[in-house]
């Protein structure tokens, strides 16, 4: 290989890898899903882009989480944990920008990921500041309950700005006077995705997207309880649940 391919081929990874860093930073909506390739391989589930892309949230903030509460206990430099923070950020914004076509409704899921990293970051800043200048072990029990205070106010907020009590399913079997739905991971609802059985109404049939109650169960998030709307369009479970066309 001569040089001037060497030097050809250095430049043109150079080019690739500062496209991709471009991208990462400025990202644009996508037309087509990300493949899943390595997560398809652990989860052995048929689960929709929406489902792989909640996922990737999960296990990015848990990561976050993770190494910053390695970093704390190693006593790191706040300035790495603020770069960790900014690092998930970015990646949050990257996934929700890139893959915005392809969430249910993706603006609870980027304010919620959003959040969250800025408040853990400044959880995890509050308490370096509480252990360099505590002077007995009443500052952290008022801290931890300063911390705890936060997260109801933030899930109240949330609930408030985009909680509901309904999600949307799409009809998989019926048995009589039962019904079985698939309803998919749905923040704003707070349901984990899934089948459910609940009663039947009339004029249901396999393939239908309706409309239904949830309720809160301690523990557990929110179930679907009972259907309320049955919307005209057919659709498979692994495709997206938005309303459509309306029955009267």
């Amino acid at each position: 290989m001569s040089v001037e391919e060497i030097l050809y081929r250095v430049g043109d990874a150079v080019y690739s890898i500062g496209d991709r860093i471009s991208e990462f930073l400025k990202p644009s909506p996508s037309e087509q899903p990300p493949d899943f390739k390595y997560l398809k391989k652990v989860i052995k589930k048929p689960l929709s882009p929406h489902e792989f892309l909640s996922l990737k949230l999960q296990i990015s903030f848990l990561l976050y989480l993770g190494i910053g509460l390695i970093l704390l206990f190693l006593r790191a430099n706040p300035l790495w944990i603020l770069t960790l923070a900014v690092i998930n950020f970015l990646y949050v914004r990257h996934l929700t920008t890139r893959n915005r076509s392809f969430f249910i409704d993706v603006e609870p899921y980027r304010f919620f990921y959003y959040s969250i990293t800025w408040l853990t970051f400044a959880a995890f800043a509050g308490y370096d500041a509480v252990r360099r200048l505590a002077t007995s072990v009443y500052y952290y029990y008022g801290y931890l309950a300063l911390v705890v205070a936060v997260i109801l106010a933030f899930r109240w907020y949330f609930k408030q700005r985009y909680g509901r009590d309904y999600t949307y399913g799409t009809v998989e079997e019926i048995k009589g006077e039962a019904v079985r739905v698939f309803v998919h991971d749905d923040i704003a609802a707070n349901v984990k995705p899934g089948y459910y059985w609940v009663d039947a109404v009339e004029d249901l049939e396999v393939g239908r997207v309706v409309k239904l109650i949830v309720e809160d169960k301690k523990l557990r998030g929110a179930v679907p309880v009972r259907i309320i709307e049955i919307y005209l369009d057919d659709q498979s479970s692994q495709s997206s649940t938005e309303p459509k066309n309306a029955t009267e």
